[in-house]
């Protein structure tokens, strides 16, 4: 496929240059065949360097290296929070998490929910004259209140009252009731796995709305895999096991030293979680093939994203390893925070690479801008439309810096902490120990080399501004 650059020229240049750019020989309405379709893959607990487009020497994700191929990969992506429910409310709603009401994961029996006086990704492309669908993991409402059907989605399913699945293989439940059974399945077979199902489900509503020709469609899939538990086909898994014979044979598996007692992989070489990985990519390209059946390629833009970085310190959860990054899920350096992430759209957006830091929350105003869409500045406060990057320009976000607040102790092993960076200094700071650690991430990508002795001023300045940050978002 040919990927050719375009002007971004605001929102009905932009419209005419898709109009010119594209045959439209399908089943969209004229009335809205300026308006690109949308799927958003929100995949769970998938670490920065989980893909081979990310440098992966285990896993396999051939599908996903080659639709990353085709558009803005972000090499410093971030997500809004080092766990899922903030960051989930952050995509949202394109603010900082704590804005809304969340600082951690939601616990099962917990009624936290994003407030309807916010105006959700959902509801927005529903007032842009959108058919919207989400399924899998949603982790940012309840039952009675929150869900995706009250959040701006016409169409639900697959999704549990708690953050995983209880199981991945059908009937997706365990010998005891659990809030992690996944619901809208019962049809299923044994030997179904849930991402198969799930990727179905979703080509299904796909399906659906492009031959009913009435409206575009905005879909998030937001994939249950990589989280726990950790499992995978029984053929896939056979194949990681001779691979992680073939590189390692019998040497064991090397740990590094953490914070707080714990320690993290050094190398990933879990075959189950490899399996995992490799049948996530399987089902992506099983999306971009149905894209291509329905002729409607070069009219969807792809959100590929994370949710946190890869789980590598808790020994329950212990499933990757985010090297040369340090830590991972829970903690606020950058294995924890630090996602792959990267936006496609044929013929429209260019093949390149990008090194500006971006954030989660910025994907609700790129997306309103990519569609051509209004502009909710009074909603997305935090959050900055990347289209100015995409088109080439520098440095134009216009953003002093980003930070992190996790007021919480969790299973990964961390303290509460907080981070900001600004002007390439990271700063990390464990508010109950009062104990700041300074970074100079262009020399020090793992975050080994703590500067905040030999730099206590710029350490003191940033935790000010840190500091002032969190009592304006919260």
């Amino acid at each position: 496929m040919v990927i050719r650059r375009q002007n971004f020229i605001g929102a009905p240049g932009l419209i005419a240059a898709i109009l010119a750019s594209s045959s439209f020989g399908h089943a969209q309405s004229t009335a809205d065949a300026g308006k690109p379709n949308v799927v958003v893959v929100f995949v769970d607990d998938l670490g920065w360097k989980d893909l081979g487009c990310y440098g992966s020497k285990f896993y396999e994700t051939p599908n996903i290296d080659r639709l990353a191929a085709q558009g803005a990969l972000f090499t410093r992506s971030y997500s809004s929070c080092n766990v899922c429910s903030p960051t989930r409310a952050s995509l949202m709603t394109g603010k900082y998490p704590q804005r809304v009401g969340f600082t951690d994961f939601l616990r099962p029996d917990e009624t936290t929910h994003v407030p309807a006086t916010e105006t959700t990704l959902g509801e927005a492309f529903q007032l842009a004259g959108y058919r919207t669908g989400y399924i899998g993991k949603w982790h940012i409402g309840s039952k009675k209140v929150g869900m995706p059907k009250q959040q701006g989605f016409d169409w639900q399913t697959v999704t549990t009252q708690g953050g995983l699945p209880a199981s991945y293989f059908y009937p997706y439940k365990t010998n005891k009731p659990s809030p992690h059974e996944v619901p809208d399945l019962e049809d299923g077979k044994p030997g179904d796995y849930l991402t198969d199902v799930l990727t179905d489900k979703g080509i299904g509503f796909i399906r659906e709305t492009v031959g009913e020709g009435k409206q575009p469609f905005f879909l998030i899939l937001g994939h249950y895999a990589v989280h726990t538990p950790i499992q995978a086909p029984e053929k896939l898994i056979e194949k990681y096991e001779a691979k992680k014979k073939r590189m390692y044979g019998d040497t064991p598996l090397k740990m590094i030293p953490e914070r707080f007692n714990r320690e993290v992989p050094a190398q990933q070489r879990n075959p189950t979680f490899a399996a995992m990985v490799e049948n996530l990519d399987t089902n992506v390209g099983k999306v971009v093939h149905a894209l291509d059946e329905l002729g409607v390629t070069q009219d969807t833009i792809i959100v590929f994203t994370s949710d946190n970085g890869g789980s590598s310190v808790s020994p329950r959860a212990r499933s990757t390893c985010n090297y040369p990054l340090r830590a991972g899920k829970g903690w606020n350096y950058e294995g924890g925070i630090r996602i792959p992430t990267f936006i496609t759209w044929p013929g429209t957006i260019s093949a390149m690479k990008i090194s500006e830091p971006v954030i989660t929350m910025d994907i609700c105003p790129t997306l309103l801008e990519l569609i051509g869409s209004k502009q909710l500045p009074k909603q997305t406060v935090d959050g900055r439309s990347l289209v100015p990057l995409i088109q080439g320009d520098k440095n134009t976000l216009n953003r002093p810096f980003l930070a992190w607040w996790y007021p919480h102790v969790n299973v990964h092993g961390t303290q509460p902490c907080q981070a900001i960076l600004k002007d390439g200094w990271k700063l990390v700071h464990y508010m109950e120990q009062n104990e700041t650690e300074l970074y100079r991430l262009s020399d020090d990508e793992g975050e080994r080399n703590d500067l905040a002795s030999a730099q206590p001023e710029i350490a003191r300045e940033l935790l000010e501004t840190l500091n002032q940050w969190v009592k304006e978002t919260r």
